[in-house]
């Protein structure tokens, strides 16, 4: 089997993902590396692709694209000894921020071809594998009014910020309970007005926002963020110390870490797992330690 196998997202990033293969397949042959490759070509195929290169025993495989490809790919050689390598070209590549990655496919590929394999946790929601941040409410709003603004602008940056303001503008809080295990084995409840609750494996999401900016992929446990109490006046506030990851001392914000978590709210919202909305709440985020190998910066230890 090969040396490398990719597996590529044609139409990720607006035309990027096509750009960095054709820069990385050029960068592999000038370097006399042995690949070979498969691009996906439906949403969920990257899965089936994945699940071929574990079986057929790829030195590892090389997930080009944005943060649902590396989902897919992940969620196929989730329990495999073939690691998985990023090469970033996506709007958001927030996982690859998690792992200290460039998001510069020309700087990403000398850490897939040469970073050290670690055994990187996954967690679920409900029973939704995913691998960097899952949550529900404010950012499944802003996901919903990103998807139609995109029918309007072709710029994805442009039209997840069109939706941030559109959901700042009609702005909703849902009552919720939350209760979970902390790292010492006890048991934790907290009832909130909630505007958005966060279970990071990694630290970022939305294309960049550090809503769990002290969480860890390799610790064995989830850093959850619970943003409550907020006005429209109070959230203008808070965003900016939200998007820098310096939102955790505000009295707005409730932030731990925990192996599991359970949260009921109402009135129920949908959950995002990795940017994929799925099937609502209630909710219960597991961790699930050192279930995928990945290739990471030395200095990511």
């Amino acid at each position: 089997m090969s040396q490398v196998h990719i597996i590529w997202n044609p139409v990720a990033g607006s035309g990027a993902g096509r750009r960095a293969y054709e820069r990385v397949r050029a960068a592999l042959t000038a370097g006399g590396i042995d690949f070979s490759e498969a691009m996906s070509e439906h949403p969920g195929h990257a899965v089936e692709l994945a699940r071929a290169a574990a079986a057929a025993g790829h030195g590892r495989v090389l997930a080009l694209g944005g943060d649902g490809t590396v989902r897919e790919v992940a969620c196929g050689l989730i329990g495999s000894e073939v690691p998985l390598a990023l090469i970033p070209c996506g709007t958001g590549n927030d996982l690859a921020r998690a792992l200290h990655i460039p998001t510069q496919a020309d700087a990403a590929l000398p850490i897939a071809l040469g970073g050290q394999v670690r055994d990187m946790d996954a967690a679920t929601a409900n029973d939704m594998l995913y691998f960097n941040v899952a949550g529900f409410g404010f950012d499944v709003d802003v996901l919903d009014e990103t998807e139609y603004f995109k029918t309007r602008c072709k710029n994805g940056s442009i039209a997840y910020l069109r939706g941030l303001f559109a959901s700042i503008k009609h702005l909703k809080s849902r009552k919720t309970q939350i209760k979970w295990t902390d790292e010492n084995g006890a048991e934790q409840q907290i009832e909130r007005n909630v505007l958005l609750i966060a279970a990071g494996n990694g630290t970022h999401f939305g294309g960049g926002m550090n809503v769990t900016p002290k969480a860890d992929p390799f610790d064995g446990l989830l850093d959850i963020c619970v943003i409550h109490d907020v006005t429209k006046a109070a959230l203008l506030m808070v965003l900016p110390l939200f998007l820098r990851g310096k939102h955790l001392g505000t009295r707005y914000v409730t932030y731990f870490r925990a192996r599991e978590a359970t949260a009921v709210c109402d009135p129920v919202s949908r959950i995002e797992t990795d940017g994929e909305v799925m099937p609502g709440t209630p909710v219960t985020f597991r961790i699930q330690p050192g279930r995928i190998r990945v290739v990471a910066p030395a200095a990511a230890q």
